[in-house]
């Protein structure tokens, strides 16, 4: 899962740097087919992307399945599993990081908190799934969805499910980090400093 999402994190830095390039040039938002084109794609993608992480299917190997999991087995994430990472650290590291993560000072990461993480992405997620399931992979009557999630939106899905998504995975594997998304190795704009198309000098392609 950390690689699908790293994968949605960096298609939407894309977008989002992309739109203040048009920003800076708006003449070449006309005629406006490509950019309308890709913002389509844009939004059917991350979309799809964002529900997978919240879909309830038994079989599907989801963030909300994970956590609905553990909440049917208390105590599934302990202290004691979580500090066995860290026998080659300084004395108490792994205590600390647990009651940091979990927020608690017990043994086991409370029901409570993981009852409330499934609601958090729950909540955040759902325009997006009403949307997937109602525009996306099905076309159903207009009336069923009164309106498309924003931008702001399926930023803010992005982003919840995103920290849970590493807080549990520092839980499982003390692995860690704040966010899924990768520092990019390359600047990705240099497609945008040479002519896609090359034309002869009687204007032919």
């Amino acid at each position: 899962m950390l690689d699908e999402m790293t994968d949605l994190l960096a298609k939407r830095e894309i977008f989002w740097e992309l739109q203040n390039v048009a920003k800076k040039n708006p003449k070449i938002l006309s005629p406006s087919a490509f950019f309308h084109w890709l913002s389509t794609n844009y939004i059917i993608a991350m979309t799809i992307g964002a529900r997978r992480f919240v879909d309830q299917s038994r079989d599907s190997h989801s963030l909300w399945r994970m956590l609905f999991e553990i909440l049917e087995h208390p105590g599934a994430i302990s202290r004691r599993s979580h500090t066995s990472f860290y026998r080659n650290t300084p004395p108490g590291f792994g205590n600390a990081s647990f009651s940091n993560v979990a927020g608690t000072k017990g043994q086991c990461l409370s029901q409570q908190r993981v009852g409330s993480d499934l609601r958090a992405i729950e909540n955040v997620s759902l325009h997006i799934r009403r949307f997937v399931n109602k525009r996306v992979a099905h076309l159903t009557a207009q009336g069923q969805l009164r309106r498309a999630p924003n931008f702001n939106e399926l930023d803010t899905a992005l982003d919840t499910i995103d920290r849970i998504l590493c807080e549990y995975n520092l839980l499982l594997s003390a692995q860690g980090m704040s966010s899924a998304k990768a520092t990019r190795q390359y600047d990705w704009t240099e497609v945008l400093t040479t002519p896609w198309i090359e034309k002869t000098t009687n204007g032919d392609v």
